[in-house]
């Protein structure tokens, strides 16, 4: 846990910038919030995790601080392009199965094209 703590661990950023991702795209998607500044401010609270590494000064930890939380964004900004890019590489399939359906018939109301996309644009 030391190590997973430290303020020279890499894989905490992965972590936490996978867990701003998750935590962004619901409440995007559910309550509407603004992708950016949610993702952002996730992004800093996740951050505040350098304060429990003991063995570095206070002016070190604020460095630390701001490149996690920097680092933090970033990646869950690339995990969300990365999953609207799978999306919309899905959408010609989608585009070619609604030209299949017979004229007569309109699309049905699904709850599921009701809901907005756990990926969308943050910015």
């Amino acid at each position: 846990m030391d190590n997973f703590m430290s303020s020279k661990a890499m894989i905490t950023p992965g972590v936490a910038g996978s867990a701003t991702t998750m935590i962004t795209g619901t409440l995007v998607s559910t309550f509407g919030f603004p992708g950016a500044v949610t993702a952002l401010a996730i992004s800093f609270l996740f951050g505040l995790m350098v304060l429990a590494d003991k063995t570095i000064t206070l002016t070190y930890k604020f460095i630390f601080y701001i490149i996690g939380s920097m680092t933090i964004f970033s990646v869950a900004v690339g995990l969300n392009q990365a999953g609207m890019a799978i999306i919309e590489s899905d959408k010609p399939v989608s585009t070619m199965e609604r030209s299949l359906e017979p004229a007569d018939e309109k699309p049905s109301d699904s709850a599921a094209s009701k809901s907005k996309p756990f990926f969308q644009e943050w910015f």
